[in-house]
């Protein structure tokens, strides 16, 4: 943890610039699901909430850039908009995970988390083993499916994606499907917020580094580079601590780790 702040001082000052320095006028388009809060959630009018519109709100504080939201249909679509250029940046909370630098390059973390498989607290299923050749729930394109995925034939799992990660919840709330996969963050906000009760496996399933994701050419990483400057200095100075304790009720930050991906390019 201390090496990655380290690093992000490093890039300040390679940058060569105090932060109240002027950036030059920027207009581009960002892309969200905003269906669902802690992430992102966008109403009709376009306003939106959750933790991404706390993070651009403060990116256009620190710059003075026009940034454009736009609502995609779910993540492939996200991607699929990223891909042909109609949006220029991929955010929606999104895991740093080998498969999406495959294609896309992302910003340095925004903060960390992990994923887990959980349970109903009176379920008999306390491992993977326990849970064998059962269904085990995941919204589609979120992280934890491609985790599943890879290890379901090892326990001979059969993996359900549900479109709608609120489906998927109550489903598994009210015990239609044995176990869900998700986010540490996420499985805590519906425990708070709508009064479900879940267990969370021990073994986990990975952590991971959350980012923004954009394509790999050169003005994209121009554009990724850039917010790199204003992500570090929101570090800096506690702001993404702060919005990721309003959102997931802990400093999330604090769980970015070097163990777990990270840009790589």
């Amino acid at each position: 943890m201390k090496k990655f702040f380290a690093g992000l001082a490093l890039v300040l000052l390679f940058a060569g610039m105090a932060f109240a320095a002027d950036f030059a006028p920027r207009k581009f388009i960002v892309g969200t699901t905003g269906t669902e809060l802690p992430y992102s959630l966008l109403k009709d009018d376009n306003s939106w909430s959750g933790a991404e519109a706390d993070f651009w709100a403060e990116v256009k504080k620190r710059t003075g850039w026009e940034v454009e939201v736009k609502r995609c249909a779910d993540l492939a679509m996200m991607f699929g908009e990223l891909d042909s250029g109609r949006i220029d940046v991929a955010a929606n909370c999104l895991a740093i995970t080998p498969s999406r630098l495959e294609a896309h390059i992302a910003s340095d973390p925004l903060y960390g988390d992990a994923q887990v498989i959980i349970v109903k607290p009176d379920s008999k299923y306390y491992t993977f083993e326990d849970l064998r050749g059962l269904e085990i729930g995941c919204t589609a394109g979120q992280a934890a499916q491609n985790t599943v995925e890879k290890i379901a034939p090892q326990y001979g799992w059969v993996i359900r994606p549900y479109d709608a990660t609120p489906a998927g919840f109550m489903d598994a709330n009210l015990a239609r499907i044995p176990a869900y996969a998700h986010t540490v963050s996420t499985v805590e906000k519906y425990e708070r917020e709508q009064g479900m009760k879940f267990r969370m496996l021990d073994q986990k399933l990975f952590g991971n580094n959350v980012g923004w994701w954009f394509r790999d050419d050169a003005a994209s990483k121009q554009l990724r580079d850039e917010l790199n400057i204003v992500i570090a200095d929101m570090h800096k100075d506690g702001t993404l601590a702060e919005i990721t304790k309003k959102y997931f009720y802990e400093d999330m930050t604090q769980f970015i780790s070097d163990k777990w991906l990270k840009t790589n390019r």
